[in-house]
């Protein structure tokens, strides 16, 4: 009799495993079952936009402009040389002899800004002066002239190689 009480109980306590272990798939929140299967999807059925949105949105909420809007200010505002003081620590005379070599090219300081930004991102072995001033000559065939051209470029390449 006590073997039977045993395994029932067994069963049971399986049984159950099993029912929380569905629940949990499935979390309730403000009374709705959310069903998305990944944090993204979740979060877009709670709150009916996506993370970036979202962020982009409380962004705005503290600073009063949209992501865009800050960094187009911050670049306008920063010279290429403090960039890099900021990024790198120090400007060395070959910094110096590359920022003027891509302003005699025709481009713009905050254009050489989200040139040397994209590259610190980018690359994960620094600022190579050779790439820089190559991607430069690029950009001037291009003719990113502005600033609003620079950022939609980055994000092109970056869509297509990400």
């Amino acid at each position: 009799m006590k073997l039977h009480r045993i395994i029932f109980y067994k069963k049971q306590t399986l049984r159950v495993k099993r029912m929380m272990k569905d629940k949990k798939r499935f979390k309730k929140t403000n009374n709705r079952v959310v069903h998305g299967k990944t944090p993204e999807e979740r979060f877009k059925e709670i709150r009916g936009m996506t993370i970036e949105e979202w962020n982009e949105q409380q962004f705005k909420a503290k600073t009063g402009m949209t992501p865009d809007e800050w960094y187009i200010n911050e670049a306008k505002s920063t010279t290429p040389f403090n960039f890099i003081k900021e990024r790198y620590g120090t400007v060395t005379e070959d910094d110096i002899k590359l920022v003027k070599d891509l302003q005699l090219m025709g481009l713009k300081d905050d254009v050489i800004y989200v040139l040397l930004d994209y590259v610190a991102i980018v690359s994960r072995i620094g600022m190579v002066h050779l790439l820089v001033k190559e991607m430069g000559e690029n950009w001037f065939n291009e003719k990113i002239f502005t600033i609003e051209k620079a950022i939609s470029y980055v994000r092109e390449q970056q869509k297509k190689y990400m």
